[in-house]
């Protein structure tokens, strides 16, 4: 090269490299003695206008990093809500650079042409106030009334930019209100622009990721890729805002945005968007990604449009115009895998907003619907209008083969489908809508839609028997829906049913109109474990079979409660005619009708009638504040009240195997005639049950079994926490009467903690023990035989092993008790008492003490004080002082004949009795007495008496002549005896009786052995008698030889004869002896 032209061509070149340079490094000395004041400057003038806070950690310059501008580099930036900096910051970055030119940053002009953003965050939330955190952040803060500082600046910070880069930010954007969260990871965003008196242009470009969910947390649109390209401006002076040309792409579908808006003096848009591809990337890209995991077996194509207008004035309550028509034609559907084929998928879309702009004078057309399988035809047209209160127009015509469309979806549980399905429908609200219906098959005048299910069979995933031949047929017209007939199979349980609904389209709208449902159902046999199937506990619990089932149900009430009941629907239920025979429950149900009438807070129950086997039921009665039992934490009041009548009610016609455990076995098969029960119960609860209250109106029934009457039973009883009481329960048990109080405290503390007894008054004017025992008046029949005298005697063999272990009523904790007991006449074994009264009293020291017992009996006087003590549950023992006075031995002492099972007494005495008892009696748990263990000593005095077939005299019978000593007479006889260790002890006593003066002695055991010592006269023995006992002639004996003859006065005038009889009543033997542990006779 020529050095001349060389020399002319590197000195400019140096010289520009040289100014270049100079600039530069003067440009990096002015921002590097700047860089701080102008980052405290900026940061702080920021502050001061904001509400919120803005911090930065640190800053540096950056050269090339925006070249030709010249950047100040901030790091780690915050900005808070507010001043204190205690809260989440609204933004976040890790770089920020704010780029300058060179030539205004000589000049000291600190114009912002450059900003790129890099690692951040925006979190926008907008409250239910309408209010979004970061513009309230950017308001401006109060006015300090202190003076500011001079700015130290001669020139201030604006902004001209020609550029903004965003790179790698999140964005979200929560509105409260609604729940609907948007978030947008911006991986690149650049935009430049061109900005001058007239306008500003714009060339935006970015990628990202959107994401859109609610409180319903929706999958439709999540994860999608948005891709955006746009060109516009906006003119200053007309306040016009032009697209020129705008593309965005969600995943793989493509649209078009051309159009301008205009905000002069109100908003006006007038935007067009189109669909840049016109194939199923359109459908793709809008379907959540587990159903296009759903779809990968499937190959699928057609030809998808969509083309939408947005024209008109945008307000607070205005909304534009919006116009969408979108279809699709030739689509198909094929599953590679199955080889079967759905095509000819069309249909034509148009949405629009109306005249109105608005939700009622909007309208969706889907029309000219059609699908053709292998297998049947789809063919439908369907229109909504007005969105506030929609009106409908839907048509259809389909055959389907569910066999195929399982195996078409490859659904496994839908392959073992089988049956058809055809549905014609014309269902119109709308009659001004003229659309193609030529291709649909015509219905009958007036029926609006037609379903019929022929051959229907499938399987339930998880139940292990299948639902097969159903076939159903239904009607719909005037909106009324009617199955005539519909029936199924599911295992070996059959179904058939026919039913209505009045008004199908209240659904859809008017949800306060009242429709009826109708159901009829019946069954050959239902086995119910088989339908419960589905859960082994169910099953097992459910194990009944039902023949013969029958019911017809309907239920009147409106949609909205139907769809959202509180919590039970509110309207009108019957059921009637409910006929089932059950298998483990042995009762067959005839004609159960019932009529349940449901408000706010009341559910009555009318007219349940019907008959169970041979027994007739007729129930009514009401729940008030039946909510209550609906919530998992009760806390409030309610009330059950019910009437209960039955002409025959038989327990055996309603018991089942596990109720009738729960009944007194003689109770089991007890017929009730003239039944009526009525009663309410109110139960209150404060998260827990506290306490019910049943006021018990009337107990009227008519016991056959047990032939006793129950009689206007009335009164009260509440149960609570801490006591159990009834309050003047009183009424009429056949004869009887009865009127009963009783305080009973659980834990012996009233509602205020203070120590109380327990108390029970019982008061009767007649009380007939008799009728309501059923007291048997016959012995418990024992081996027997006649003695000499024909006399049967009982011989009972006891077991005592049963009575020890049998209950133990003082095996449980005892409380303080007090009862007392008011008796006007009581009937007890046919005998009469009178004027019972009695006090008693249970001890905490598992005694009860019998105060006082006072009655008038067999015509006398009884008062008796004892005590039972089972403080020792092995030693349960009754100590007892009764007083007799002037009581009458032959109605006495028939009751005395079958008291308790381990004693009889036989009917022997007769007379009246006075005196005094005092015992102590070992008992058994079940308080039959331990005679073997019983003490008593007897002081009594009996006037006027007879003995009646006495053992001891019987025994001698055949010694006496021309006497009758079956029955013996006595004025007087006055003793004290003891009874211990099972042996009666009779002390020597004198007796003027019919047969002359008689002394007696001896002991009388409770196997019946006994050894008695009499004194008779001599002139009372018969020759017969003298020769058994002497062997010898009376003649032959010399009295004052044998010592067994006595003489008891000086003068010997009247001899006696000294007998002793021992042996048992049925084998004893009579013999001459004197009893030697008595001095005297």
């Amino acid at each position: 090269m020529n050095p001349r032209i060389k020399k002319w061509l590197v000195r400019p070149l140096i010289i520009v490299a040289i100014t270049l340079s100079t600039l530069l490094t003067v440009a990096f000395l002015l921002v590097s003695l700047e860089q701080d004041r102008l980052v405290k400057f900026a940061v702080g003038e920021l502050n001061k206008t904001f509400k919120g806070e803005l911090t930065i950690d640190d800053s540096n310059i950056s050269l090339f990093k925006h070249f030709p501008y010249v950047s100040i580099a901030l790091h780690n930036g915050n900005f808070f809500p507010d001043k204190s900096k205690t809260q989440k910051p609204i933004a976040q970055f890790e770089h920020l650079y704010v780029g300058f030119s060179i030539d205004e940053l000589i000049q000291h002009h600190y114009n912002v042409k450059v900003l790129f953003i890099e690692k951040g965050f925006v979190n926008l939330v907008q409250d239910k106030n309408g209010k979004i955190n970061l513009l309230e952040a950017e308001k401006s803060a109060p006015q300090s009334t202190t003076p500011s500082a001079a700015s130290d600046t001669t020139s201030s910070v604006a902004i001209n930019l020609k550029k903004v880069v965003l790179r790698d930010m999140k964005v979200s954007y929560l509105h409260a209100a609604s729940g609907q969260n948007v978030n947008a990871h911006i991986e690149k965003m650049s935009s430049s622009l061109q900005i001058d008196s007239l306008m500003v242009l714009m060339a935006i470009k970015s990628e990202m990721k959107l994401d859109v969910t609610s409180n319903t947390d929706t999958t439709f649109f999540r994860n999608k890729r948005f891709l955006l390209d746009i060109e516009a401006d906006y003119k200053l002076k007309e306040s016009t805002f032009n697209i020129f040309a705008c593309n965005f792409k969600i995943e793989d579908a493509g649209f078009n945005v051309t159009g301008n808006a205009n905000f002069a003096d109100t908003t006006s848009v007038h935007f067009k968007v189109k669909g840049d591809k016109q194939d199923f990337k359109l459908f793709s890209a809008f379907i959540p990604e587990h159903v296009k995991h759903n779809l990968k077996p499937f190959q699928y194509d057609g030809r998808l449009y969509f083309d939408a207008l947005i024209q008109g004035k945008i307000s607070d309550n205005h909304l534009p115009l919006i116009e969408v028509a979108f279809g699709c034609e030739e689509g198909w559907f094929l599953n590679t895998g199955a080889n079967k084929k759905i095509d000819k998928l069309g249909f034509t879309g148009y949405y629009t907003n109306g005249h109105e702009h608005s939700l009622k004078t909007s309208e969706v057309h889907i029309i000219n619907v059609s699908a053709r399988p292998e297998k049947g035809i789809f063919r439908g047209n369907f229109v909504v209008r007005d969105f506030t209160d929609p009106k409908t127009l839907v048509q259809i015509n389909s055959e389907l083969e569910l066999k195929f469309l399982g195996e078409f979806l490859g659904i496994a549980d839908l392959q073992q489908t089988s049956g058809n399905i055809k549905l014609d429908m014309n269902f119109k609200e709308l009659n001004d809508i003229k659309l193609p219906e030529e291709s649909l098959n015509k219905l009958k005048e007036g029926i609006q839609s037609k379903l019929t299910v022929t051959d229907l069979s499938f399987r339930i995933p998880g139940f292990p028997h299948a639902v097969k031949e159903v076939n159903l047929h239904a009607e719909m017209k005037d909106g009324k829906v009617t199955v005539d007939s519909g029936r199924m199979k599911i295992g070996s349980s059959d179904l058939r049913l026919n039913g209505s609904i009045s008004d199908v389209r209240a659904f859809l709208r008017e949800r306060d109109k009242t429709i009826n449902l109708k159901l009829n159902a019946k069954s050959d046999q239902m086995i119910l474990s088989e339908l419960m199937s589905y859960d082994t506990a169910l099953a097992r619990k459910w194990n009944e079979e039902i023949r013969g089932f029958n019911v017809t149900l309907a239920l009147e009430t409106t949609v909205r409660e139907l769809l959202n009941p509180s919590p039970l629907p509110k309207g009108k239920f019957e059921m009637t005619k409910l006929r089932a025979t059950f298998k483990n429950y042995p009762h067959t149900f005839k004609d159960l009708n019932a009529t349940v009438m449901i408000n706010d807070t009341l559910l009555r129950l009318r007219d349940f009638t019907g008959m169970i086997d041979s027994s007739d039921i007729n129930f009514k009665g009401r729940i008030t504040n039946y909510n209550l039992w609906f919530d998992n934490i009760k806390k409030g009041k309610t009330q059950i009240a019910f009437d209960f009548k039955s002409n025959r009610f038989g327990m055996k016609d309603v018991l089942g195997k596990e109720s009738r455990k729960y009944i007194p076995r003689g109770y089991r098969r007890e017929l009730l005639t003239n039944v009526w029960l009525r009663m309410k119960i109110d139960l209150k609860y404060d998260t827990i049950f506290r306490f019910a209250k049943a006021k018990v109106t009337n107990i009227t029934a008519d016991l056959q079994k047990h032939n006793l009457k129950l009689h206007e039973i009335s009164g009260g009883i509440k149960y609570g926490s801490k006591i159990l009481s009834f309050d003047t329960l009183r009424g009429k048990i056949g004869n009887s009467d009865f009127d009963i109080s009783l305080k009973y405290y659980f834990k012996g503390v009233d509602r205020n903690n203070n120590k109380v007894s327990n108390s029970l008054n019982f008061a009767s004017k007649f009380l007939d023990a008799d009728e309501i025992s059923q007291y048997d008046l016959a012995p418990k029949k024992g081996r027997s035989r006649r003695d000499t005298t024909k006399v049967a005697v009982a011989e009972i063999k006891v077991d005592s092993s049963a009575h020890a272990k049998s209950f133990n009523i003082f095996s449980i904790p005892f409380s303080n008790f007090n009862a007392q007991i008011d008796i006007g006449k009581l009937k007890y074994n046919r005998l009469w008492l009178k004027d019972v009264s009695a006090t008693v009293r249970m001890q905490e020291d598992q005694t009860i003490t019998l105060d006082t017992l006072v009655m008038q009996v067999a015509g006398g006087n009884v008062r008796m004080r004892g005590k039972f003590n089972g403080a020792n549950h092995e030693r349960i023992y009754f100590r007892s002082r009764i007083n007799i006075d002037d009581v009458d031995l032959e109605k006495m002492l028939l009751k005395l004949d079958h008291f308790g099972q381990d004693v009889v007494v036989n009917k022997n005495v007769k007379g009246r009795l006075s005196g005094q008892i005092k015992s102590y009696v070992q008992v058994h748990p079940n308080l039959v007495p331990i005679m073997n263990n019983t003490k008593a000593e007897m002081n009594v005095k009996i006037t006027n008496g007879t003995l009646v077939d006495f053992a001891p005299m019987q025994a001698m019978a055949s010694y006496f002549k021309d006497k009758n000593l079956r029955l013996i007479r006595f004025d007087t006889l006055h003793n004290t005896l003891t009874f211990s260790n099972g042996v009666l002890d009779i002390p020597a006593m004198k007796i003027n009786s019919s047969l002359g003066y008689i002394q007696m002695s001896g002991k009388q055991s409770l196997d019946m052995s006994m050894e008695y010592y009499v004194r008779v006269p001599m002139k009372m023995v018969t020759k017969v008698g003298f020769n058994s006992l002497f062997s010898k002639k009376p003649e032959e004996v010399d009295m004052n030889q044998v010592d067994e003859i006595e003489y008891i006065d000086a003068d010997k005038k009247i001899a006696f004869m000294n007998l002793k009889i021992t042996g048992t009543p049925s084998d004893y033997k009579v013999g001459l002896g004197k009893n030697k542990d008595k001095k005297t006779l």
